[in-house]
């Protein structure tokens, strides 16, 4: 069974464009001064068969805390980049393709920035029987942790492209 979680914000001030810009072209200095205590690391590795035309296929690296028990590092291939707003990144180990994805949708509304954040893990298919495994790491307790990150990484993030 394929685990998903959605977290949603509004962002008052914030642009799609913004967000997106930033998330498939990140700034390392602009990460880390993002959530200093929970953000190290977030970087294209290696830019894709479109090279800097385009998103799609480049490497990315995300190192990140989640809450006070939980760290994230991996490699991400960018799968959809649709400006202004929606970006599919796909986890990737050791060179392969995992099944975990982190979606990210955006929408420029009068409220601000209506933005959608899903976290899609798990097989589901033949390979579903790994993913009684797959939950040890992403638990209920994780995706606890996970909905306050949102909410405090997101707002800042909002602060700091209006700056």
């Amino acid at each position: 069974m394929v685990i998903s979680h959605t977290m949603i914000s509004v962002l008052p001030g914030a642009k799609a464009a913004d967000f997106f810009d930033f998330m498939i072209n990140p700034l390392p200095e602009i990460y880390t001064r993002w959530l200093p205590d929970e953000h190290y690391k977030f970087h294209v590795v290696k830019r894709g068969i479109y090279g800097d035309k385009a998103p799609v296929g480049d490497l990315i690296y995300f190192d990140q805390n989640i809450g006070k028990k939980h760290r994230m590092k991996f490699h991400a291939i960018i799968k959809i980049a649709e400006k202004p707003d929606h970006i599919l990144y796909q986890m990737r180990k050791y060179g392969i393709n995992l099944p975990g994805y982190l979606e990210l949708s955006f929408a420029d509304t009068p409220e601000g920035l209506h933005l959608t954040e899903t976290i899609r893990i798990g097989y589901g298919n033949v390979g579903k029987i790994f993913d009684p495994a797959i939950r040890l790491f992403y638990s209920k307790s994780f995706f606890s942790e996970m909905d306050g990150h949102h909410k405090r990484e997101w707002a800042c993030l909002a602060k700091i492209l209006q700056s």
